[in-house]
């Protein structure tokens, strides 16, 4: 299958359309190359419950997810259902009528009182009640109602923040800020996005795959790292290249003292992304408790680098300092310290004392 047809063939999983084989051939013939939609008698529309799902996979992992979340998002999709409206319109008017479509989703959240939280790790059940969305539950929502409403909008992601795009023709489409309610250019997504980061056209799974990854992340904080494993595992599986789903798993496995694991995950979520702090930081912890201090000293210098406030920055790089100082120069017996480690315990006060 050449590179085209790939490309065509996600797109399609990814509006959650089935096309015949000889339709997405036809596509390629015509030389559709973007967003390819709408082919007239040809399309199988399936209709997934994006956000009832992630009620669903919270309730099977064991939160504590009761009918009236379901009933609360029933309502609300219920609700902005009344103020969408598709088809009966020419060619020239798809555009207005689709920015009437987002734009009075938008109104109905802001009315209902849903604001934006900016935690990349909020399960849904909770922001349901609390009304505390972030762009993943914004996106969440968006999709729920295209589902119900035969709307042609698709899940995207440019590094960790989610938004919708709303697709116009085989050409066109409309990008849309759903924790703003605003249309966005896609030249501004690039320009911000930073660490080789790209927008994704992300398929039902992909999607999916950040619900696992949030889940694994609380069953951790539960203290239950052997099941946080299974769901970060399942999202990794999903998607092999999201450097914060491995950190999640290095911390569990870390939990459990499988500090080979941990390390493994460490490091290929400093792979994935070359500037994670908190991964150098991470692992670095586990080099200093297994002793491998000069592994430990280079993570740490790493992470210094790349936030060179943080007074237990310092006071770690200290401790490793001192110990390979005594180690090296075998000076236990004599009243000595390492001249970088009493820099290092010296800035690391210095910062203490500033905050």
């Amino acid at each position: 299958m050449s590179k085209n047809m790939r490309k065509i063939e996600k797109l399609l999983i990814a509006t959650n359309l089935l096309y015949s084989l000889n339709s997405i051939s036809n596509f390629a013939t015509a030389q559709i190359k973007e967003n390819p939609l709408f082919v007239a008698d040809t399309i199988i529309k399936e209709k997934p419950h994006y956000a009832q799902e992630l009620l669903d996979l919270e309730k099977e992992a064991g939160f504590n997810v009761q009918s009236s979340h379901y009933q609360i998002l029933d309502s609300l999709v219920n609700n902005i259902g009344k103020y969408v409206h598709t088809g009966g319109i020419g060619n020239d008017s798809k555009r207005t009528q689709a920015l009437n479509n987002l734009e009075s989703i938008d109104l109905t959240l802001k009315k209902e009182g849903f604001i934006y939280k900016n935690n990349s790790e909020l399960l849904f059940y909770e922001s349901l009640k609390t009304k505390n969305f972030n762009s993943f539950h914004f996106l969440a929502l968006y999709l729920e109602v295209a589902s119900k409403k035969n709307l042609p909008i698709i899940s995207m992601e440019a590094g960790e923040h989610f938004f919708a795009q709303y697709i116009l023709d085989s050409l066109n489409y409309i990008n849309w800020e759903t924790i703003f309610g605003v249309k966005q250019s896609e030249n501004l997504y690039k320009k911000l996005l930073k660490d080789s980061k790209e927008i994704n056209i992300l398929t039902k799974d992909e999607f999916l795959s950040r619900e696992y990854r949030s889940i694994g992340f609380y069953l951790n904080k539960n203290k239950q790292f052997k099941k946080s494993i299974g769901y970060l595992s399942k999202a990794i599986e999903i998607n092999s290249i999201d450097p914060l789903t491995y950190k999640y798993l290095g911390d569990s496995y870390s939990a459990l003292g499988d500090y080979d694991d941990a390390l493994e995950n460490y490091s290929m979520a400093i792979n994935l992304n070359e500037s994670f702090l908190e991964a150098y930081n991470s692992r670095a912890e586990i080099f200093y408790k297994t002793n491998k201090l000069q592994d430990a000293l280079k993570d740490y210098n790493k992470a210094i680098e790349l936030n060179p406030k943080n007074p237990e920055f310092y006071k770690n790089r200290g401790d490793i300092h001192f110990l390979l100082y005594k180690k090296n120069e075998n000076v236990w017996d004599k009243k000595q310290n390492s001249p970088q480690a009493e820099k290092d315990y010296e800035k690391s006060l210095e910062l203490i004392l500033k905050k």
